[in-house]
């Protein structure tokens, strides 16, 4: 079966698809009865208690995207990441993204989904800030790696691609594109979505 790589996935992995996060879930999903425990705490909601009970965290693995991917060149037919490549400065995308291509086999494909810088500053308003801060920079979403530490529209995302090797880079719709299963996958048609093929 070819290899398909679903980074950043956090809670909605993907059947047939090698599903990777950083998030403490896995390691907590990893000893019995730790989410009921954290959830007594107080420190865990329902809903999250749920989804370890449905062992939505199992299907997980640990892949810190900023390091080197445990897979060899050419290895992968496709990669695919939504809402993760923000919350990376802009030296640790480039190198997350120069790893994609280079597992990535000859005509495989990255699909990226980010939020749409564009349509964050468009929809600033200068008698109201705040909605565009938040946009910007989401500190007010959990921990501090949840905070978005770089934006993208489609010129500066695709001349990044192609800078680091992408010989083609396309805009696409919402689940619409060559990476499979995206009716499945997808779920942010809000997004920015931009394919590159090796």
């Amino acid at each position: 079966m070819p290899q398909k790589l679903n980074l950043g996935c956090f809670n909605r992995p993907a059947r047939e698809w090698i599903n990777t996060d950083i998030t403490p879930h896995i390691w907590i999903a990893r000893v019995p009865s730790a989410a009921g425990v954290i959830r007594a705490l107080g420190r865990m909601t329902a809903e999250r208690l749920q989804e370890h009970k449905m062992g939505i965290f199992r299907r997980v693995r640990y892949l810190n995207v900023t390091k080197r991917f445990p897979f060899p060149d050419d290895s992968t037919t496709a990669v695919y990441t939504s809402h993760m490549l923000e919350h990376l400065y802009p030296w640790d995308a480039e190198k997350c993204l120069a790893e994609c291509l280079r597992i990535l086999a000859p005509q495989g494909v990255l699909r990226i989904a980010v939020p749409d810088l564009d349509q964050i500053v468009s929809a600033f308003e200068k008698d109201s800030p705040h909605p565009f801060l938040d946009d910007v920079y989401a500190y007010g979403h959990g921990m501090a790696k949840n905070s978005h530490r770089w934006h993208y529209n489609f010129c500066s995302l695709s001349r990044l691609l192609t800078s680091l090797g992408f010989p083609t880079v396309q805009r696409c719709e919402y689940q619409s594109g060559r990476c499979p299963d995206l009716e499945s996958i997808e779920h942010r048609p809000e997004s920015l979505f931009v394919e590159a093929i090796k």
